[in-house]
């Protein structure tokens, strides 16, 4: 899987809330549910209100008296857009150098300043403030009128139920509630809610809680008189209270919304960063995407793979019996091979012996076309099987065993040869007459003589056979052929 570029690792370094921005901008929904998850922990919010606050259900509409005084063109009680933020920027930076005059958004200026300043900032022209037309507390009114006249307040109306539960978020000392507020805690719950602002929402709000920030620091030195808690009650009509609501739905709030917006002024070099486990979670969302990702691209890659890997792929997938077909056939080529160089060797006796083991295992393979009976090669001192032999082989041999020292048989394989006297004087082909019968009668009398073992005491000799059938036809054995199938 490829990492992240060199670019995003240091665009990452230099902004802690790298990813939290890159989740908020590519995917809203996903970041919105994963703030929703997080505030659950902190505020107890029905499943309507929650949707309200996520932005996925709608709220009622009660900007209808601000857009009818919304003239053309102009950003006073209109909605916020950029181009009225890129406006109401002269006002704020201009404030910024001017944070020290005593009583400033506290002291109003003069109402004909301030509605040419209206005009000039309506029409989009350029304003040099710095130039003395406009005093520091005309610019102040000014800034606060507008943030009055936008037709909902800059924390929006979807999170007021929120706001009213942070100030009650209190520390706990052995399971009891105290009267100690846990700033961790709302400090956190203002982060998330921050993030789900609309974006030119949140840079606004952004850029005045800096420029209140820095005049109630201000006041320490130079004795503006304008406190934390002096500029949360100026500007919580302007920036939290909803408009739809009168001083009366509001009396049992106040004082907590006011010090609702000091409480943000303090902290406000900490309220617009991101909570640790925010951050953790979408880092975690982009490295399972680019994980998922680089899978898609492997699979996409292996529908597109070369002739050569389909085919060792399909190989790879063969069936077990296929692979025994195909190891069978290899191996009755080989034996293919092995029968074509034997029986390209000189006639010898190396020759005949590998003759005679390919006969004997050519069975291992049955019906296999490759497996062939080779012909034996016959030599010089070729011998013929004797009669006798050929009639030992068939009915077996009727001579008893012999005794050990130690009186038991021995093994028949370890037995001595047949004497000389029970075989055929001369050894002939299948086709050659015996013309002396007598000999058969001489080489079958030891046999005749020598009791049967037990177990072919049901099988009579072959020469006795042989005799009671020509004593019957009355006939003598010159014309019967050696071949045992004869017999």
């Amino acid at each position: 899987m490829d990492g992240p570029s060199v670019q995003t690792i240091s665009q990452a370094i230099s902004n802690p809330d790298y990813w939290v921005d890159k989740l908020r901008f590519e995917d809203p929904e996903t970041f919105k549910e994963l703030c929703g998850g997080l505030l659950t922990r902190f505020l107890d919010l029905p499943g309507p209100e929650l949707s309200r606050v996520l932005g996925t259900s709608p709220v009622k509409d009660n900007r209808r008296r601000f857009l009818a005084r919304k003239k053309a063109g102009g950003v006073f009680g209109a909605p916020l857009t950029e181009e009225g933020l890129a406006q109401i920027h002269q006002l704020i930076d201009f404030l910024g150098n001017h944070t020290h005059v005593e009583g400033i958004f506290r002291i109003p200026g003069n109402s004909h300043r301030q509605q040419r300043l209206k005009d000039n900032l309506n029409s989009g022209v350029d304003i040099d403030l710095e130039l003395g037309e406009f005093t520091p507390h005309d610019v102040a009114s000014v800034l606060k009128i507008f943030l009055g006249e936008l037709p909902e307040p800059l924390l929006t109306t979807r999170h007021y139920p929120a706001y009213l539960q942070v100030p009650d978020m209190m520390l706990f000392e052995k399971s009891v509630k105290t009267d100690k507020p846990n700033k961790e805690r709302q400090i956190e719950t203002y982060q998330l809610l921050f993030w789900l602002l609309p974006n030119v929402n949140r840079k606004l709000l952004q850029a005045v809680l800096s420029l209140l920030y820095k005049t109630a620091q201000a006041q320490k030195d130079h004795k503006n008189r304008m406190s934390a808690h002096n500029l949360g009650v100026m500007f919580a009509p302007h920036v939290l209270w909803p408009r739809s609501l009168t001083i009366a739905d509001l009396k049992d709030n106040v004082n907590k919304l006011n010090g609702a917006v000091a409480f943000i002024i303090k902290h406000s070099q900490r309220v617009f960063l991101a909570p640790v486990q925010l951050r953790a979670q979408c880092r975690l969302y982009f490295a399972a995407k680019e994980k998922s990702e680089a899978q898609q691209k492997t699979a996409s890659s292996d529908d597109t793979a070369s002739p050569s890997d389909e085919v060792a792929q399909t190989r790879a997938k063969k069936r077990p019996h296929e692979d025994a077909a195909e190891s069978k056939t290899q191996t009755d080529l080989a034996l293919a091979q092995l029968y074509a160089h034997v029986q390209a060797m000189p006639d010898s006796h190396k020759k005949r012996k590998y003759v005679k083991q390919f006969n004997e295992h050519s069975n291992c393979t049955p019906g296999s076309p490759n497996h062939k009976v080779l012909p034996r090669t016959r030599g010089k001192h070729v011998r013929s099987k004797s009669w006798g032999a050929a009639i030992t082989k068939l009915f077996g041999s009727n001579k008893p065993q012999t005794q050990t020292r130690s009186g038991a048989h021995s093994d028949p394989r370890k037995s001595s040869q047949t004497p000389t006297s029970d075989r055929v004087g001369a050894r002939i082909s299948s086709h050659t007459e015996i013309n002396t019968p007598g000999a058969i009668c001489r080489s079958t009398k030891k046999t005749q003589d020598t009791p049967t073992p037990a177990k072919k005491t049901m099988i009579p000799t072959a020469f006795s056979q042989a005799q009671q059938l020509a004593e019957k036809e009355n006939v003598t054995l010159h014309n019967v052929e050696t071949s045992p199938i004869a017999l």
